[in-house]
C-alpha cells in the first residue's frame, strides 16, 4: 500500500514539472499599426489600404500617413506603429544607429527619381549639368544616388540641399520649390515630379516652367556597366522585437502587400489603382494619379527574401554606406 501511495505520489509530481515547463508561448498580437510615406511606397500599398478599411484601417490594420521620414522614424522608436516604409538608406543607419532594433521585410520601390530643369536650361544629358548646381533633399536616397552618378560618370557637377538659407530636407520640400520656380535644376521622384508640374500648370503662371529631362536610372546604369542593379530607394521595416513575436501576423501582411503591389503596379489595373492612391490621400487628384503609375512602370516592385538581400547588399556597397549585418534582413 506505501509502495502504491508512492508512486501515486511521484506521477503527481512528475505531471506537475511538466506542466511548469511547458509555459504557453504568448498570443500574437492582433493588429498591426502600419505607416507608410506620401511617395511611390505608399502608391503601392494603396490596394492593401484599400482593402482593408481604408486609411482608418480595421481590425487587423492601423494605417498612418508620414510626409517625412523623422517622424515616422521617432514613433517606430517611441513604439507608436510597428512597421514603416522608409527609404533604403535610412532604413540601414537607424539599424545600426538603434543596435539592430528592426528587420527590413521587403524592397518596395526600385528607379524612381528624375531630373528636372527651368526654361533658362537645356539639359539633355548628364555632361551638360557640367559646372551646374543641382538640386535634391538632404534625406532619403535621391542626394546618394545622384551624387554617385555624377562622379561616376565624370560630372563636375555641384550637389545642393541648401537654397537661401534653408535646408531643403524631404523630397516634397524640393517639389514646392520647384512650384515656386526657385530650383533652376532639380532631382526628385515620381510621384512628387507629376504633383509638382501639374501644380504650376493649375496656378498659371507662365513664368514658371519645366521640363522632365533625364531618368536617373540611365545614368545609375552606365555608371554601373555590366553590374548594375536596380536602384533600391524604398523598403517596408518591422520592429524587430514585433517580428520575433509575431511571425505568422508579419507572414499574412507580406502576402497581402505583394499582392497590392503587383495589383498597383500592373498596367492592366492603371485605372482603378489610381482611385486607390487618390484614396489613400498620396496624390489628390486621378489624372495625377494615373499620370505617376504610368511614370513609374515598374518601378513600384516587390522583393524579399535572399533577392532583397543580394540587391540591398550591392546597393549599399555601390553608395558607400556602412553594410548592416545578417540579422537586419528578414529572411523567414
Amino acid at each position: 500500500m506505501k509502495r502504491l501511495i508512492s508512486l501515486i505520489i511521484i506521477a503527481i509530481l512528475s505531471l506537475s514539472l511538466v506542466a511548469c515547463g511547458q509555459e504557453e508561448s504568448p498570443a500574437e498580437a492582433k493588429e498591426i499599426r502600419i505607416g507608410y510615406m506620401a511617395g511611390p511606397t505608399g502608391m503601392g500599398m494603396a490596394k492593401l489600404i484599400h482593402d482593408n478599411g481604408g486609411v482608418e484601417g480595421n481590425a487587423t490594420y492601423k494605417f498612418t500617413k508620414y510626409t517625412d521620414t523623422n517622424t515616422a522614424k521617432a514613433d517606430l522608436a517611441a513604439n507608436k506603429i510597428d512597421l514603416i516604409c522608409l527609404p533604403t538608406n535610412e532604413a540601414a543607419a537607424y539599424y545600426n544607429q538603434f543596435d539592430g532594433s528592426i528587420n527590413v521585410l521587403a524592397v518596395n520601390c526600385l528607379n524612381s527619381l528624375y531630373l528636372l530643369s527651368d526654361s533658362a536650361n537645356t539639359i539633355t544629358s548628364l555632361s551638360d549639368l557640367e559646372g551646374k548646381t543641382v538640386y535634391t533633399c538632404k534625406n532619403g536616397t535621391p542626394r546618394l544616388i545622384l551624387e554617385y552618378i555624377l562622379k561616376e560618370n565624370g560630372i563636375g557637377a555641384t550637389v545642393s540641399y541648401e537654397i537661401n538659407g534653408k535646408t531643403i530636407l524631404t523630397p516634397a520640400e524640393v517639389g514646392a520649390l520647384v512650384v515656386s520656380g526657385e530650383l533652376p535644376i532639380a532631382v526628385m521622384p515620381e510621384p512628387i515630379v507629376t504633383s509638382s508640374l501639374l501644380t504650376i500648370a493649375k496656378n498659371g503662371d507662365s513664368s514658371i516652367s519645366y521640363s522632365v529631362d533625364l531618368d536617373l536610372a540611365d545614368g545609375w546604369s552606365t555608371a554601373l556597366g555590366e553590374d548594375a542593379t536596380p536602384i533600391t530607394m524604398g523598403c517596408v521595416v518591422a520592429s524587430s522585437d514585433f517580428v520575433k513575436k509575431n511571425g505568422k501576423l508579419i507572414s499574412a501582411f507580406l502576402a497581402e502587400y505583394k499582392e497590392s503591389i503587383e495589383f498597383i503596379g500592373n498596367s492592366e489595373n492603371l485605372q482603378i489603382a489610381a482611385d486607390y492612391v487618390v484614396e489613400t490621400g498620396v496624390m489628390a487628384a486621378k489624372p495625377a494619379a494615373i499620370k505617376a503609375l504610368t511614370n513609374l512602370g515598374d518601378a513600384i516592385a516587390y522583393i524579399d527574401g535572399a533577392d532583397m538581400k543580394e540587391a540591398l547588399v550591392k546597393f549599399y556597397e555601390v553608395i558607400g554606406l556602412k553594410l548592416p549585418d545578417e540579422k537586419f534582413y528578414y529572411i523567414p
